[in-house]
């Protein structure tokens, strides 16, 4: 009997996507066969694997290959979208790469004949969706997983016309899904309205995985040359002004000997502007380049606090957001700022402290009190905490709606690790 076959669908790169690399690398070991189909970040098509999944990468969205080009036309978008927002806020805008990305990614659903389409966010349903459509009229019946990674009302990016016709979009393709898939409880509360619907939606968290964990090839205090006595102050994952690592660098003017270390893309231009505005703290802000997600749980073990020091926007108060859990499986203490989900959930762990966004000064007495016993927040990461914030757990309910949905019952394969077979891939 042939295994069933999941299309997971999503506009980035893929290898920067910790929750549908897990996705794919669990269906893939549970006996599904699985294609992510993603954005190339070049012009040309690119392939490789993540376990037994096979990732497609083709050029769902414009490729430049000259900085300044990119700029300029991110910038000339911006001007048009604001044009649009101010004097044509009632027109409908188009959904962005809808065209483009349905006719290169529905050939390959046409072959593979998936029995689940599983689309990543809202930006993808849309593509999904139509998709689907195409694969009924073909005489071939699937399954729409709708994965809400984000409430889209609380996207702050988003211009209030595009925020309406994705939602729009939502409200349609959700009608049709077999399962609509959320990061967090306080999203789920939120879903329910926004998209019409009666069921709550299945809770998927985004935690980090257990056992497919590996040692980091690299060392977070060699890579800052520092040594074991030095505390570290860690913050892994995207940068942006909302993200408040200035609130950080703010502190550690008044923490002396306590260093700062973000892990990030060194040409994101945000790192690139606190490096500049922070210059005179260059011998403690350290800016490491990305490990493997596999790998980043261990080189994160090497710090002493994990930050998450974000502003209060929508999407944040209501979630548990990827690092948090990797901080817990790091056995770090979490300092977070007071976002409703996860200062709740530090003060019901006892696992770190909570402080007042944006406030330097409340953040150096919760640094304070965290360096004066670290270990009396780590000795709460019993393995039945580390339990309830892993993969493996979120990975037990999501093929279990998948078999349900489908009705089928596949074979396990043998634990493949979880790693990209092309190391080009990362580039």
């Amino acid at each position: 009997m042939a295994n069933p076959r999941a299309l997971h669908i999503v506009l980035n790169g893929v290898t920067e996507d910790s929750r549908v690399l897990k996705c794919a690398w669990s269906l893939g070991n549970a006996g599904w066969d699985v294609i992510v189909c993603g954005a190339a970040p070049k012009l040309a098509s690119d392939t490789f694997e993540i376990g037994y999944a096979k990732v497609i990468r083709v050029p769902l969205k414009p490729v430049f290959s000259y900085t300044v080009l990119a700029k300029l036309l991110r910038l000339a978008r911006r001007v048009q979208r604001r044009i649009v927002e101010k004097f044509f806020g009632k027109a409908k805008p188009a959904v962005p790469n809808l065209k483009r990305a349905v006719e290169l990614i529905t050939p390959i659903a046409l072959e593979f004949k998936p029995d689940v389409i599983h689309a990543h966010d809202y930006t993808a349903l849309p593509i999904a969706g139509l998709i689907l459509e195409t694969l009924i009229n073909n005489g071939h019946h699937a399954k729409l997983v709708y994965d809400a990674h984000e409430y889209v009302p609380g996207v702050s990016h988003l211009t209030k016309p595009l925020a309406n016709i994705y939602t729009e979009q939502e409200i349609t393709y959700v009608a049709k899904s077999a399962a609509v898939l959320s990061v967090s409880e306080g999203m789920s509360d939120l879903l329910i309205p926004h998209l019409k619907i009666s069921k709550r939606p299945e809770l998927v968290a985004n935690d980090p995985l257990v056992i497919g964990q590996q040692p980091a090839k690299r060392n977070l205090r060699h890579d800052c040359g520092l040594d074991a006595s030095v505390p570290i102050l860690i913050y892994s994952g995207a940068v942006a002004p909302q993200r408040g690592i200035q609130t950080a660098l703010e502190a550690l003017k008044d923490l002396p000997g306590v260093h700062l270390v973000v892990v990030a893309n060194p040409a994101n231009q945000t790192v690139k502007d606190l490096q500049a505005k922070y210059a005179n703290l260059s011998e403690r802000f350290h800016v490491q380049s990305y490990v493997p997600n596999s790998e980043l749980v261990s080189y994160l073990s090497g710090a002493t606090v994990g930050l998450i020091p974000i502003l209060h926007k929508q999407n944040h108060e209501i979630s548990l957001i990827t690092k948090f859990g990797e901080y817990m499986q790091a056995r770090l203490p979490i300092l977070v700022s007071d976002v409703r989900t996860m200062a709740a959930e530090v003060r019901r762990l006892g696992n770190g402290e909570v402080f007042i966004a944006e406030d330097v000064a409340d953040f150096i007495r919760a640094v304070n009190l965290i360096l004066m016993n670290p270990a009396r927040y780590s000795a709460v990461y019993t393995d039945a905490i580390l339990r309830e914030r892993s993969w493996e757990l979120q990975a037990e309910n999501l093929l279990r709606i998948y078999n349900e949905i489908a009705n089928v019952k596949p074979v396990a394969r043998a634990l493949k690790p979880f790693t990209i077979s092309d190391p080009q891939a990362h580039q």
